[in-house]
């Protein structure tokens, strides 16, 4: 049997990783929302992409793991993340890459670092821990990111294959923010269509990220409500038991 010391600290521990997990959703969202496609357009706006990256890593970083091989990586995928321009142009003048393949190199990057994240806030959000209304937002976190990886995997697709989509860039757009828009449509299945992907392996990704889109909601993300639901019920009748005992 666990002591109150070691109960104490267990309880604060998922009080961190509760809120943590609370301040991501709400740092993912100005992100994908607001930063992504109005911050491409400006060198302050690249910046302050650079640092919602920063802080997305440290959050994750201090209250999500605490192992330190986990954290190493992280914190590596961050600083490749943070030099992928310069990284990626080095290796393109020693490896006589071009242009295309520099981004698709940043790109990978990215996906790397948003994968590695995605997987530790998927351990919170699954585990056998009591479900609160922050590891609810952490699913909602974690289906955000899905949509973010999947918008990096088209954008590398489209730099790795030019017809892979049917796009059109708007003067001053980044590559990144149209298809971070054409990913958050597909999952949530808007499909708007000004975005058409027409290579086969486009099409799969669309695909899958639709089905998954459909799925995650509708089964994983309504279980998780439902067993909150279901403890903020208990709550009330285990405080009247209680006190029956007591008296």
């Amino acid at each position: 049997m666990p002591s109150p010391v070691q109960t104490t600290f267990s309880t604060l521990r998922q009080h961190r990783v509760d809120t943590a997990l609370t301040a991501l959703l709400i740092l993912q969202g100005v992100t994908l929302f607001a930063v992504i496609p109005f911050g491409a357009r400006s060198t302050g706006g690249r910046i302050l992409l650079d640092l919602c990256h920063f802080l997305f890593a440290a959050i994750s970083v201090a209250a999500l793991t605490r192992h330190r091989v986990v954290q190493g990586v992280v914190i590596a995928a961050l600083a490749l993340l943070a030099m992928g321009p310069s990284v990626s142009q080095r290796l393109g003048a020693d490896l006589h890459l071009d242009v295309a393949a520099q981004h698709e190199l940043v790109a990978l990057i990215a996906f790397a670092f948003n994968a590695a994240i995605t997987a530790l806030i998927a351990r919170h959000v699954f585990s056998s821990a009591r479900v609160t209304v922050h590891r609810v937002r952490g699913a909602i976190l974690l289906y955000l990111n899905v949509a973010a990886l999947f918008g990096i995997a088209c954008t590398a697709l489209q730099q790795l294959v030019p017809d892979a989509f049917h796009i059109v860039i708007q003067p001053g757009e980044a590559p990144t923010a149209a298809f971070t828009y054409f990913s958050l449509t597909t999952i949530t299945t808007v499909g708007f269509g000004d975005i058409t992907p027409l290579h086969p392996l486009a099409r799969s990704l669309a695909t899958l990220e639709a089905v998954f889109g459909q799925l995650f909601p509708a089964t994983l993300l309504a279980r998780l409500v439902a067993l909150h639901l279901a403890h903020e019920q208990q709550l009330p009748k285990q405080a009247i038991d209680g006190g029956a005992n007591q008296s």
